[in-house]
Protein backbone atom coordinates (compact mmCIF):
# COMPACT_ATOMS: atom_id res chain seq x y z
CA UNK A 1 0.00 0.00 0.00
CA UNK A 2 2.75 2.59 0.66
CA UNK A 3 4.11 2.33 -2.42
CA UNK A 4 0.91 3.01 -4.61
CA UNK A 5 0.80 5.95 -2.10
CA UNK A 6 4.26 7.19 -3.22
CA UNK A 7 3.01 8.30 -7.07
CA UNK A 8 -0.05 9.80 -6.00
CA UNK A 9 2.44 12.20 -3.07
CA UNK A 10 4.80 13.08 -5.93
CA UNK A 11 1.61 14.03 -8.38
CA UNK A 12 0.02 15.92 -5.33
CA UNK A 13 3.96 17.72 -4.98
CA UNK A 14 3.72 18.65 -8.58
CA UNK A 15 0.87 20.24 -8.80
CA UNK A 16 1.42 22.22 -5.43
CA UNK A 17 4.41 23.66 -7.11
CA UNK A 18 2.87 25.86 -9.42
CA UNK A 19 0.35 27.17 -6.84
CA UNK A 20 3.33 28.70 -4.77
CA UNK A 21 5.18 30.37 -8.28
CA UNK A 22 1.46 32.17 -9.26
CA UNK A 23 1.79 32.94 -5.86
CA UNK A 24 4.19 34.80 -5.74
CA UNK A 25 3.71 36.52 -9.64
CA UNK A 26 0.40 38.14 -7.79
CA UNK A 27 2.22 39.85 -4.99
CA UNK A 28 1.47 43.66 -5.09
CA UNK A 29 4.24 45.82 -6.14
CA UNK A 30 4.83 48.40 -2.88
CA UNK A 31 5.79 51.37 -5.33
CA UNK A 32 3.07 50.34 -7.59
CA UNK A 33 0.30 53.41 -7.26
CA UNK A 34 -2.65 52.35 -5.04
CA UNK A 35 -5.77 54.28 -4.15
CA UNK A 36 -6.72 52.67 -1.22
CA UNK A 37 -2.84 53.20 0.09
CA UNK A 38 -0.28 55.45 -0.95
CA UNK A 39 -2.78 57.99 -2.29
CA UNK A 40 -6.08 59.77 -0.35
CA UNK A 41 -7.04 57.34 2.22
CA UNK A 42 -5.81 57.05 5.72
CA UNK A 43 -4.31 53.42 4.68
CA UNK A 44 -1.64 55.06 3.41
CA UNK A 45 1.93 53.61 4.05
CA UNK A 46 3.48 56.58 3.74
CA UNK A 47 5.50 56.74 7.49
CA UNK A 48 3.47 58.02 10.59
CA UNK A 49 4.11 60.96 12.46
CA UNK A 50 4.18 63.10 9.14
CA UNK A 51 1.64 66.34 9.07
CA UNK A 52 0.44 66.88 4.87
CA UNK A 53 1.24 70.22 3.98
CA UNK A 54 -1.42 72.62 3.53
CA UNK A 55 -2.66 73.97 -0.13
CA UNK A 56 -1.60 78.00 0.41
CA UNK A 57 2.09 77.27 1.86
CA UNK A 58 2.72 74.34 -0.85
CA UNK A 59 1.28 77.10 -3.72
CA UNK A 60 3.46 80.37 -2.39
CA UNK A 61 6.89 77.57 -2.54
CA UNK A 62 5.73 77.32 -5.82
CA UNK A 63 5.51 80.97 -6.45
CA UNK A 64 9.23 81.26 -4.96
CA UNK A 65 9.98 78.65 -7.03
CA UNK A 66 8.54 80.52 -10.43
CA UNK A 67 10.19 83.44 -9.53
CA UNK A 68 13.79 81.62 -8.83
CA UNK A 69 13.85 80.29 -12.69
CA UNK A 70 11.06 82.74 -14.12
CA UNK A 71 13.41 86.07 -13.49
CA UNK A 72 16.37 84.85 -15.12
CA UNK A 73 13.87 82.69 -17.68
CA UNK A 74 12.24 86.13 -18.62
CA UNK A 75 16.05 87.98 -19.19
CA UNK A 76 16.68 84.92 -21.90
CA UNK A 77 13.46 85.59 -23.09
CA UNK A 78 13.80 89.13 -24.05
CA UNK A 79 17.75 88.67 -25.50
CA UNK A 80 16.63 86.04 -27.85
CA UNK A 81 13.63 87.61 -28.65
CA UNK A 82 15.25 90.89 -29.67
CA UNK A 83 18.35 88.41 -31.44
CA UNK A 84 16.32 86.16 -33.23
CA UNK A 85 12.80 87.29 -33.45
CA UNK A 86 10.01 84.68 -33.61
CA UNK A 87 12.53 81.89 -33.65
CA UNK A 88 14.06 83.41 -30.26
CA UNK A 89 10.76 83.53 -28.74
CA UNK A 90 10.47 79.52 -29.39
CA UNK A 91 13.71 78.99 -28.23
CA UNK A 92 13.08 80.64 -25.16
CA UNK A 93 9.79 79.69 -24.15
CA UNK A 94 11.04 75.63 -24.62
CA UNK A 95 14.30 76.65 -22.32
CA UNK A 96 11.80 78.21 -19.66
CA UNK A 97 9.56 75.05 -19.88
CA UNK A 98 12.09 72.60 -19.96
CA UNK A 99 14.42 74.69 -17.23
CA UNK A 100 11.36 74.54 -14.57
CA UNK A 101 11.02 70.76 -14.88
CA UNK A 102 14.49 70.15 -14.65
CA UNK A 103 14.78 72.57 -11.38
CA UNK A 104 12.01 70.74 -9.60
CA UNK A 105 12.76 67.31 -10.58
CA UNK A 106 16.04 67.19 -9.59
CA UNK A 107 15.60 69.03 -6.76
CA UNK A 108 12.91 67.28 -5.24
CA UNK A 109 15.13 64.26 -6.02
CA UNK A 110 17.97 65.34 -3.97
CA UNK A 111 18.89 64.52 -0.67
CA UNK A 112 16.65 67.10 1.00
CA UNK A 113 13.96 66.46 -1.47
CA UNK A 114 13.03 69.81 -1.28
CA UNK A 115 13.09 72.71 -3.89
CA UNK A 116 14.36 76.55 -2.66
CA UNK A 117 10.53 77.15 -1.94
CA UNK A 118 9.93 74.29 -0.06
CA UNK A 119 12.78 74.56 1.85
CA UNK A 120 11.96 78.32 3.19
CA UNK A 121 8.64 77.28 3.75
CA UNK A 122 9.42 74.10 5.98
CA UNK A 123 8.22 71.34 3.42
CA UNK A 124 9.45 68.28 1.77
CA UNK A 125 8.44 65.65 -0.82
CA UNK A 126 8.11 62.07 0.42
CA UNK A 127 8.28 58.92 -2.12
CA UNK A 128 5.48 56.54 -1.95
CA UNK A 129 7.96 54.40 -0.72
CA UNK A 130 8.26 57.36 2.04
CA UNK A 131 12.04 58.16 1.19
CA UNK A 132 13.22 60.51 -0.95
CA UNK A 133 11.32 60.55 -4.88
CA UNK A 134 12.96 58.66 -7.66
CA UNK A 135 14.21 61.23 -10.26
CA UNK A 136 10.98 59.32 -12.28
CA UNK A 137 8.83 60.07 -9.77
CA UNK A 138 9.89 63.84 -9.44
CA UNK A 139 9.53 64.13 -12.91
CA UNK A 140 5.92 63.09 -12.98
CA UNK A 141 4.90 65.43 -10.60
CA UNK A 142 6.19 68.08 -12.14
CA UNK A 143 5.90 67.40 -15.99
CA UNK A 144 2.86 70.24 -15.75
CA UNK A 145 5.70 73.00 -15.77
CA UNK A 146 6.05 72.13 -19.23
CA UNK A 147 3.25 74.29 -19.87
CA UNK A 148 4.42 77.08 -18.42
CA UNK A 149 6.84 77.52 -21.27
CA UNK A 150 3.73 76.62 -24.25
CA UNK A 151 2.06 79.81 -22.72
CA UNK A 152 4.75 81.74 -23.53
CA UNK A 153 5.09 80.66 -27.35
CA UNK A 154 4.51 83.57 -30.34
CA UNK A 155 1.62 81.47 -31.08
CA UNK A 156 -2.40 82.52 -30.28
CA UNK A 157 -3.38 78.99 -30.73
CA UNK A 158 -0.68 77.00 -28.69
CA UNK A 159 -1.37 80.29 -26.13
CA UNK A 160 -4.50 79.53 -25.49
CA UNK A 161 -5.05 75.69 -25.59
CA UNK A 162 -1.88 75.49 -23.21
CA UNK A 163 -3.29 78.30 -20.73
CA UNK A 164 -6.29 76.29 -20.87
CA UNK A 165 -5.14 73.43 -20.12
CA UNK A 166 -2.81 74.92 -17.44
CA UNK A 167 -5.94 76.28 -16.03
CA UNK A 168 -7.54 73.00 -15.69
CA UNK A 169 -4.63 71.55 -14.06
CA UNK A 170 -4.53 73.92 -11.70
CA UNK A 171 -7.65 73.34 -10.79
CA UNK A 172 -7.73 69.94 -10.56
CA UNK A 173 -4.37 69.79 -8.41
CA UNK A 174 -6.17 72.32 -5.69
CA UNK A 175 -9.67 70.64 -5.65
CA UNK A 176 -7.98 67.31 -5.06
CA UNK A 177 -5.50 69.10 -2.26
CA UNK A 178 -8.72 70.26 -0.62
CA UNK A 179 -10.51 67.04 -1.04
CA UNK A 180 -7.62 64.27 0.14
CA UNK A 181 -7.01 63.65 3.54
CA UNK A 182 -3.43 63.06 2.77
CA UNK A 183 -3.28 66.44 0.66
CA UNK A 184 -2.32 64.56 -2.23
CA UNK A 185 -3.15 66.16 -5.66
CA UNK A 186 -3.55 64.87 -9.03
CA UNK A 187 0.14 65.41 -10.25
CA UNK A 188 0.81 63.23 -6.54
CA UNK A 189 -1.58 60.76 -8.08
CA UNK A 190 0.58 60.36 -11.26
CA UNK A 191 3.95 59.85 -9.59
CA UNK A 192 2.31 56.47 -7.74
CA UNK A 193 1.39 58.38 -4.58
CA UNK A 194 4.22 61.31 -3.46
CA UNK A 195 3.32 63.39 -0.77
CA UNK A 196 4.42 66.98 0.55
CA UNK A 197 4.51 66.86 4.43
CA UNK A 198 6.50 69.77 6.50
CA UNK A 199 9.69 69.23 7.24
Amino acid sequence: MSESKKPNRRKQNRRRKPQHGDARKQEPNPRAFDSNAAYGSGRSYLPSGRTPAELWPRFAARIIDGLIVGVPGLLIYRVLVEGMGGVGAVLAALIYGVTLVTYATFMESGHNAQTFGKSLLGLRVLGPNGGVPTRAEAFRRNSFYVLNGLVMMPFWLVQFVALAVLLAAFISIVMSIQRNPQRQGRHDEIADGTQVVRA
